[in-house]
């Protein structure tokens, strides 16, 4: 089981997920951001004035976990891959998107 981490601010948070070497974290705005996975799927996260902490974590379980593969593959197909290949690779995203929701919980526990 792996051990409770404390996150205190939005940068220690960017870097643990960067840590994870699966996703990228790009600070959009002051008012939301974005992950990144290695085939360019990208979640946006808000941020609320103010949001404590704890409160942008849990929101970011909740849009990893919300993540939905053919919603997003109607959204920006652009003909670059068949579409199995997207799917499998859309598939491959969420899958990583899960797994660091998982890994996010332990921050709120």
């Amino acid at each position: 089981m792996e051990q409770k981490i404390e996150i205190n601010t939005l940068k220690e948070l960017f870097n643990w997920i960067k840590s994870n070497n699966q996703c990228s974290v790009t600070e959009s705005g002051d008012d939301f951001f974005r992950i990144t996975t290695s085939y360019n799927t990208n979640i946006f996260v808000d941020i609320e004035e103010n949001d404590e902490i704890q409160d942008i974590i849990c929101r970011t379980i909740e849009k990893l976990n919300d993540f939905d593969v053919d919603e997003y593959f109607i959204d920006e197909w652009d003909n670059k891959f068949s579409p199995s290949q997207f799917i499998r690779m859309l598939q491959e995203d969420e899958e990583t998107f899960q797994e660091l929701a998982g890994k996010l919980r332990i921050l709120t526990n």
